[in-house]
């Protein structure tokens, strides 16, 4: 199955260009302090922060049925969190597009068209941009920062553009185009029709709100888990900062288009918490402990999702 392959080496392209550059943010900071750090962190702590991050894939599960249920597709929840959990491992492919798998997957399990499940990959993205820049521009209230006010204005406008975009089905020429040139989705182009129906059917403002509301519970768990990390440390610094710069760092790994936000996210968290006064050391340890905990963590659950899913039939 070409699936399999293209994942199995995509993932080992971004393994390998992780470990690269965390071992270059290792060879500069002060190894005998990163030896002292490792000692004092609680890792049975952390183990049971890693659970914080399986509970926001659960919810992101509940999420992709209710998404489904709006299009009229009843399918149980266990295989709404295996097909979207399989859909994560995708997220290394540029602007995450890979995902469509997921409608791949559910053609095969349903029968539905490619073409009318592909929007609910749009406006989950979507809502996701939507809960992000709300939340940072609430955070702004506590602390002003300049990259935040920069990442909020755009993701504003980014927010407002994709959703007129999407909901007049404009972007559905340039999305087919990025189909066609990607090798392994070219088969994938998408019927004008079908995704225009299925469309109408998610922007409802009830499955909007309704939406919306299960998406921020989807940040505020992450929010909850970044903010214990940093408790690790024993660092004086308060939720609302872990947050600002959990969240700014995550939009502009999200914005560069850049396969997972690699090394994009890691550069924008370490330059702010630098601006926060943490010192070097302390920061790359921080940046690889978070990363682990929001991105290669759920993306290590969904290759093994992936595999099981495409196994299967």
């Amino acid at each position: 199955m070409v699936f399999k392959n293209i994942s199995i080496n995509k993932g080992i392209y971004i393994l390998i260009t992780g470990i690269f550059f965390y071992i270059i943010l290792l060879f500069i900071s002060d190894i005998d302090k990163i030896f002292v750090l490792l000692n004092q962190i609680p890792f049975d702590r952390y183990a049971a922060i890693l659970l914080l991050s399986v509970l926001t894939l659960l919810i992101y599960g509940w999420r992709h049925q209710v998404l489904l249920n709006k299009l009229g597709i009843n399918l149980n929840y266990k295989d709404c969190f295996l097909i979207h959990t399989a859909g994560i491992a995708m997220i290394i492919t540029p602007g995450g597009v890979g995902s469509v798998i997921r409608s791949y997957i559910l053609k095969r399990k349903t029968g539905y068209s490619i073409s009318s499940t592909t929007p609910i990959l749009i406006y989950e993205r979507w809502l996701d941009i939507v809960c992000l820049t709300s939340i940072i521009g609430i955070l702004l209230y506590w602390n002003n920062i300049i990259e935040s006010q920069i990442v909020f204005c755009i993701s504003l406008f980014l927010s407002i553009t994709i959703f007129l975009i999407f909901k007049n089905s404009l972007g559905l020429s340039i999305f087919n185009k990025i189909l066609i040139k990607t090798k392994i989705l070219k088969k994938f182009t998408i019927n004008a029709k079908e995704f225009k129906e299925s469309t109408q059917k998610l922007i409802l403002p009830k499955n909007t709100i309704q939406l919306l509301l299960i998406s921020f519970l989807t940040k505020l768990v992450p929010l909850t888990a970044v903010y214990l990390v940093f408790d690790l440390f024993n660092l004086n610094i308060d939720i609302f900062n872990t947050s600002q710069i959990y969240f700014t760092s995550q939009i502009i790994g999200l914005l560069s288009f850049v396969p997972g936000g690699i090394i994009i996210t890691e550069g924008g968290m370490l330059g702010l918490l630098l601006k926060n006064g943490i010192d070097f050391t302390t920061a790359s340890l921080l940046i690889f402990l978070i990363r682990i905990l929001t991105f290669w963590f759920p993306l290590f659950i969904g290759f093994i999702t992936l595999k099981f899913m495409l196994s299967k039939n």
